[in-house]
C-alpha cells in the first residue's frame, strides 16, 4: 500500500493511532516507575546496565566497572542508569509507528522483532559512550547527553521507521 494510496483521512487516522499508542505507552510507563517500577523500568534498565557493561569491556581501552545493578564506573567516573535513560522511550517510540502504520499484522509483527533489538544495541552502545565521554572528556559530557547521543537514537527511530514504511509498502 503505498502513501500516495492513503486517503487524507487515512493519514489523519494513522497520526490520531500514533499519537495515541505512544501516549499509552510512555502514561503506562511513567504510572508504573512512579508505583514501584518493579515490573518494568527496574528490570529493563538492569537489562541495559548489563548489557552495556559487557559491550564496554569489548570496546572501551579504559578499565569499566559495575558498581550495582544500573550503575558503570571508570575509575572515579560513573554512569547511573535511570529510567528516562535507559532507552526505552525509544523503543516506545519505534512500537508506536509501527502499530500505527497500516499495513499486515505479520509486517508489523516482522518490524518489531527486526527493529527494537537493534534499537536495544544502539542504546547500549549509547551509554558506553556516554560513560566513555564522561571518563575523558568531562567536559564534552552534557552537549553529548543531552544532544548528541539522544539526537543519534530518535535519527536512526526515524531512518528505521522511514525504511519500515518502504518495506511495508511493497
Amino acid at each position: 500500500m503505498s502513501n500516495a494510496g492513503l486517503t487524507p483521512r487515512a493519514q489523519f487516522r494513522g497520526v490520531l493511532v500514533f499519537l495515541l499508542l505512544l501516549g499509552l505507552f510512555n502514561g503506562a510507563y511513567q504510572v508504573e516507575k512512579r508505583l514501584s517500577g518493579r515490573l518494568l523500568d527496574l528490570p529493563y534498565t538492569r537489562l541495559a546496565a548489563s548489557g552495556a557493561a559487557i559491550l564496554a569491556h569489548l570496546l572501551l581501552p579504559i578499565p569499566v566497572e559495575r558498581r550495582d545493578s544500573i550503575t558503570l564506573a571508570s575509575g572515579r567516573t560513573a554512569v547511573v542508569i535511570r529510567g528516562g535513560c535507559n532507552g526505552l522511550e525509544a523503543l516506545f517510540l519505534m512500537a508506536a509507528g509501527i502499530l500505527a502504520y497500516p499495513t499486515s499484522w505479520h509486517c508489523r509483527g516482522r518490524a518489531i522483532l527486526i527493529y527494537l533489538p537493534i534499537l536495544f544495541a544502539l542504546n547500549l552502545l549509547r551509554i558506553v559512550m556516554l560513560l566513555y565521554v564522561m571518563a575523558e572528556h568531562p567536559v564534552y559530557i552534557r552537549i553529548f547527553h543531552d544532544q548528541i547521543a539522544q539526537g543519534i537514537l530518535v535519527a536512526f527511530v526515524f531512518g528505521f521507521w522511514v525504511h519500515y514504511v518502504h518495506t511495508a509498502q511493497r
